[in-house]
Parts: C-alpha cells; structure tokens; sequence
C-alpha cells in the first residue's frame, strides 16, 4: 500500500481576495464545530465527516456539492493561515509516495522540526508524526543559497548523478515556491510514512540535517565524508521505502476524500 508526505503552502487569509468571505465562514463553523483547526492529521470516523458537511452546508446556505474545502491553521500572531483542497489543490500541495525528495528538506532548517503527539496510555504521550513548518521568505532564501552553493564546485563522479538531480530539483522547487507570497507558511508533513518508522526512532528522524550536513560537506571540499554520508542517508530512506510497501493501512477509519495528505 503506498504512504504518502505532503508539502503545502498555507496562504495568509488577509492575502486572499478571491472567496474571502467564503473562507472566513468556512474557518468560524469549522473551529465551533470541532473547537479547532482543520489540521493536516485530522482523522473523521464513521459518518462524522458526512454530518459536519450536511452541517457546514447548511451554515453556509449552499448545497453540500458545493462546498468548497480548505486545510487551515492559526498563527502565533493570530492570523489565520489556509491551502485550499480540491481541483486546484495541485498548485499548493505536493505529494510524494513511499519516500520524501531531497530537495524538499533544504527548505527547512532543523530547529523547524515538530512533533504530532498521542496518548500512549497511563497518561503519557509519544510523538506519532513529524512536521516541518517556516515562512516562504526563507525557504527561498535556503533554496537560492543551496543552488548557488552547488554551482561552484567541481563535484567527483560519485556524487555527480545525486547532485545533478538534486540541483534540478531545488530549481523546480524555487520556480514553484516563488509563486506565493513571502509570509506563506511551508509545511513538510511526513504524514502516513511515520507509520512505517518506529516510536523510539521517530525522534531521531533528522533528514533535514542529514541533507544540510552533506551540503556543507561538499562545500568544503570534503567529497569523501559526504558520500559516504549519503550512502547511509539513501540506505535510510530504501528501508523506509521498503517498509511503505509491506505495510498494509488499517481500514478502520473513513476519511474525507481530501485526506490523502495526511
């Protein structure tokens, strides 16, 4: 069964001219009805998310089909952040299958890492998900610099393939991160892959500075440490993969048609 991580770009609600007054109704209902946000890791059971819907439509006056959906969050400076679903979510929302692009981690520094936590029981919580989360500014600001950096250097043959590649995919992410405003919020949701990645490994779950340290390995000159680096980095990442695809999903829990991002 195929896992999937997510990249979004969450806009600010202030930045958004068109549905405005949609998304502003939409995000009120939504936080009275389940007292808070509609998250990336929400999970509905049985027929919870149909009643929401009947609910949602019926607060907005329209029919249920013409509901339009959005993931939303509310920023430490109480503004409220959303990437719509649907049709057009393609153009704020990336997914991956089975394992997380490289290129992905550069726009992240490692101090951005966060945890999903649940109840393990007896009180205690455990993390069960892993998120990354900055402003669009400084993801272009890594990306630029990481672009920049690679340009320079003669690479050896043994890390020419990877870092061909990955130079392609930091301008592919750089073109598309450019198309939103500087205090859009990135996130990096892991999602369904931590699934596959044990609790007492969950904490030591670093790609982002795997990736950062192998960059600045390379920018020094020290070609050596870095493949070998990532040969560990890529054996992770191929045992992930590996897991993603011997480990069936549970089918316990309906979710809403949106939530493959999860």
């Amino acid at each position: 069964m195929l896992k999937k991580a997510a990249l979004l770009v969450y806009q600010n609600l202030n930045s958004i001219e068109e549905d405005n007054s949609y998304w502003e109704k939409y995000i009120k209902f939504h936080e009275l009805y389940w007292d808070g946000p509609n998250a990336s890791q929400n999970v509905f059971y049985g027929r919870e998310y149909e009643e929401y819907r009947d609910s949602l439509s019926s607060y907005l006056e329209i029919e249920p089909d013409q509901v339009k959906d959005c993931l939303f969050t509310k920023h430490e400076n109480g503004e409220y952040y959303l990437t719509p679903l649907g049709i057009d979510s393609d153009k704020y929302i990336q997914e991956s299958e089975d394992t997380i692009p490289p290129q992905w981690f550069f726009l992240f520094d490692d101090s951005e890492k966060k945890f999903f936590y649940s109840h393990a029981g007896d009180g205690a919580i455990q993390p069960d998900g892993i998120y990354y989360n900055t402003d669009s500014v400084h993801s272009k600001d890594r990306l630029n610099n990481a672009i920049n950096g690679l340009a320079k250097l003669d690479i050896p043959k043994d890390l020419d393939y990877f870092i061909k590649d990955l130079q392609f995919g930091l301008s592919e992410m750089l073109i598309w991160i450019s198309k939103f405003a500087d205090d859009s919020m990135i996130v990096l949701n892991y999602a369904e892959l931590t699934s596959v990645i044990h609790e007492f490994t969950l904490k030591n779950e670093n790609s982002v500075k795997d990736m950062w340290s192998i960059y600045n390995l390379c920018t020094k000159g020290d070609f050596t440490k870095a493949s070998s680096d990532l040969k560990i980095y890529k054996q992770k990442w191929d045992e992930i993969s590996q897991k993603c695809t011997l480990v069936e999903q549970p089918a316990t829990k309906e979710e809403p048609a949106d939530s493959n991002i999860q």
